[in-house]
């Protein structure tokens, strides 16, 4: 049996939060998570996770039982994730996004993360973000997209 070949995800914070929640695109999430054999984030991945479980918490969406579960799990998975540095590389290609489509400062250092990286698949949950990984030549998948068809 030949092997799979390796697949190196990187995930923005809006696709990764549907694995610590059920909520759409938890199972998509799981069985990336499960093929990828390294999974990639950015330097503020992390906060931005934490501060969408903890929005969900004090929303009354999350019991205070499974927000510490979820907390656990998430600094067990971090441990065991690929992080990519903010440096010179990243920041350019950032500012070069910018330059391209009108997105967020943190959504263009999430795409120039993934091209720098050289991921085999971005994955995020924001339509915008997309349309710039794929005008920028990064093989994305847009959680929402696949839920709800193309835009």
């Amino acid at each position: 049996m030949i092997p799979a070949p390796p697949l190196r995800v990187m995930f923005d914070a809006s696709a990764l939060t549907p694995r610590y929640a059920q909520e759409p695109g938890h199972d998509r999430v799981q069985d990336l998570c499960a093929r990828a054999t390294e999974l990639l984030v950015t330097s503020h991945c992390k906060a931005e996770l934490a501060a969408a479980l903890s929005r969900r918490h004090h929303e009354g969406a999350l019991s205070a039982a499974d927000y510490q579960r979820v907390k656990a799990r998430l600094a067990q998975d971090f441990a065991d994730m690929t992080l990519v540095p903010l440096d010179a590389r990243v920041e350019r290609q950032a500012l070069e996004a910018l330059e391209r489509q009108p997105v967020q400062g943190l959504d263009a250092i999430q795409v120039a993360s993934a091209r720098v990286a050289r991921a085999d698949l971005f994955v995020t949950a924001d339509r915008r973000q997309a349309r710039l990984a794929r005008d920028m030549g990064v093989p994305t998948e847009c959680l929402l997209e696949e839920l709800k068809g193309p835009v």
